[in-house]
């Protein structure tokens, strides 16, 4: 699988606006604003380092049960890949079994089971550009 990069890491929270004033604080870098999918059941916060915090709205969903399950923390390694669809059909092919789709913008994603990648919870996007937060319409 042809991967550009490590895009970003997923950093599942209980409290995501305290969570964006201290890393804010720490690392002297201001976050994407905070964007909550209807649907979707988290709030997120994006940084240009590379950090997206994650804060379940609701009990169900994948957020909730990572907290659930691991406690706050990196709950997912983003691999930046130039096509998802073929990034997609490597893993399956290895046995990796795809949890969901998504689409926000122009940004495209794909999240993995954990069982047979040695714990490492992956998901791999595809975007226009090098921005990701570009991309995803959402402007910092």
């Amino acid at each position: 699988m042809r991967v550009d990069k490590i895009d970003h890491i997923h950093v599942f929270v209980n409290d995501l606006d305290r969570a964006v004033r201290f890393f804010t604080d720490l690392l002297g870098r201001e976050f994407a604003p905070v964007w909550e999918g209807a649907d979707s059941g988290v709030r997120t916060a994006y940084n240009r380092l590379g950090l997206d915090f994650i804060q379940p709205t609701s009990l169900g969903g994948l957020a909730a049960e990572m907290i659930k399950l691991k406690g706050e923390g990196i709950g997912c390694v983003s691999l930046k890949v130039p096509n998802i669809e073929e990034a997609i059909a490597e893993l399956e092919s290895r046995g990796v079994k795809m949890i969901f789709k998504v689409e926000v913008g122009q940004v495209k994603e794909a999240w993995f089971e954990a069982t047979n990648t040695f714990g490492v919870q992956i998901e791999v996007c595809e975007y226009p550009g090098d921005d990701i937060v570009a991309a995803s319409s959402v402007t910092q």
